[in-house]
């Protein structure tokens, strides 16, 4: 995709009203530029380029169309500082920067001061010891135009700064090495635990020469290095530790407030997952409930975001410890969103009701939910290789409601949808079981069918990882152990 399309993608409706705002009275409907953001914005993945050419009468001049796209991503890149800049501490601090640097190239050096000053106050408080070492540079070289600016005092604050700056680019080092070897490596090794030891220590010796706070924020960058690792390789052990140690660490030091509360939900969504994964399913439902409980706080200010992450990790564990709790689960979902009238989430509630519904034995009720997710808009746009997962778990429900005439018609149909990818080879067992479903339901007692035996033990015995397990919505392990002879 093209670099407009992507950002005029990611807008949201506010950043959009304000580039027509930027624009001020220029903004009627016929700038060209304006007719290219209406066009993208509303095609979406559907944009065509000669499209847009002919809109804009450029059919002739390509060279005129990439200078207006030229023009409208920095008109974009404009009008998004100037709504964000006081929204965020970093992008003031850039300002108070800039500011310095244009009052400088006009000589006016009482108004540069000024900014250097604010600048220097902000870096100090949000720990942004970068851009302090170019606030102490620019005050240095100030002392030269101002006779009340001391260079000395300066002097040293930013020798005091490099050597915290050293600190923090060998603990980067020190991560960065790390994140590679774990991605690379794909296990949690001695070396590792080696290194993130020394990433600690190193924490440890930074804070004593910083703010109080900062240890709070160099253990935030390297959790969430270390936890995209280990979501990256599906290593929910080392993720499980990781996860509930920073958690105990971050409470302890009473580092949770209103302005990480994000990264406390974030953790709890973590660990509860992370939990099920290693089949500690009571205690994920623990995480569920205090994640329930945390989204209610700071005027629910994430509260829509986590929400599902919430019923998720209570569904996912009432599957396994208690089925209809889980259904129970999923109607208050269903029930939340009706409220706000959205329906992004109809995937999600009939996808996982189909499953509980199986689970307890309710086939016509399990079906009927699959047919509703068929028609979802969430189903049409979901990838081929999870919707062939899903319609052969349709294929097993429909098996076991003993409708064979609806069998036999829809497993030539999966068959007839999902062939060219029947034929690769990671769709293997997928196609093994659609065939011993077929061949099943032609055999008047499987049980007592030696072939069909062999067939299913065969299949048991093939080796595949538990990532590979995690997309099949029906466990083809666990029903086809259903389906062996005792």
């Amino acid at each position: 995709m093209d670099i407009l399309n992507q950002i005029i993608e990611k807008l949201n409706k506010e950043e959009a009203r304000n580039l027509k705002l930027f624009y001020g009275n220029q903004a009627y409907t016929g700038r060209k530029d304006l007719v290219l953001f209406n066009y993208i914005r509303n095609s979406g993945n559907n944009f065509k380029e000669e499209k847009a050419l002919k809109k804009l009468h450029y059919q002739n001049s390509k060279n005129s169309y990439y200078r207006l796209k030229n023009r409208l991503i920095e008109d974009i890149g404009d009008s998004l500082l100037l709504l964000h800049t006081h929204k965020s501490e970093q992008l003031e601090l850039f300002q108070f920067i800039e500011l310095y640097q244009f009052y400088r190239s006009r000589n006016q050096y009482k108004v540069c001061l000024f900014y250097l000053r604010k600048a220097e106050r902000l870096a100090l408080a949000i720990e942004n010891y970068e851009l302090l070492d170019i606030v102490y540079s620019g005050l240095i070289k100030l002392s030269a135009e101002l006779a009340d600016v001391e260079p000395v005092n300066y002097i040293k604050k930013r020798e005091s700064n490099l050597l915290i700056l050293a600190s923090l680019r060998e603990l980067d080092d020190i991560l960065a090495i790390l994140a590679h070897r774990l991605k690379i490596s794909q296990n949690f090794g001695e070396l590792d635990r080696s290194m993130l030891r020394k990433l600690q220590l190193k924490v440890e010796e930074i804070t004593k020469r910083t703010t109080s706070g900062y240890g709070r924020n160099l253990s935030s960058r390297i959790y969430n290095a270390l936890s995209q690792v280990f979501l990256q390789q599906h290593n929910y052990v080392a993720l499980e530790k990781l996860v509930k140690d920073n958690y105990r660490s971050f409470e302890r030091n009473k580092w949770f407030d209103k302005s990480n509360h994000e990264q406390k939900l974030q953790m709890l969504t973590y660990a509860g997952n992370a939990l099920f994964k290693n089949h500690k399913n009571k205690e994920s439902l623990e995480y569920s409930v205090m994640l329930g409980n945390e989204i209610e706080q700071y005027g629910k200010s994430h509260y829509e975001k986590y929400l599902f992450f919430y019923y998720n990790l209570q569904v996912l564990n009432y599957a396994v410890l208690d089925p209809p709790k889980g259904l129970q689960a999923l109607d208050q979902f269903e029930r939340e969103m009706r409220k706000k009238e959205n329906t992004y989430y109809d995937f999600f509630i009939y996808l996982n009701r189909a499953a509980l519904l199986y689970d307890l034995g309710k086939y016509n009720q399990a079906l009927k939910n699959l047919v509703r997710l068929y028609v979802s808009d969430g189903y049409l746009k979901a990838d081929a290789a999870f919707k062939l997962r899903i319609e052969v778990s349709e294929l097993i429900i429909t098996f076991e409601s003993g409708e064979m005439d609806t069998l036999l018609y829809r497993v030539e149909q999966v068959r007839k949808s999902f062939g060219k990818l029947l034929e690769k080879k990671e769709f293997k067992r997928d196609r093994e079981v659609i065939q011993l479903i077929k061949d099943m339901q032609a055999t008047p007692n499987y049980l007592r069918d030696e072939k069909i035996q062999k067939r299913i033990k065969a299949i048991l015995k093939e080796k595949y990882s538990p990532v590979e397990e995690d997309v099949e919505v029906i466990k083809y392990r666990t029903w086809l152990n259903q389906k062996l002879r005792k």
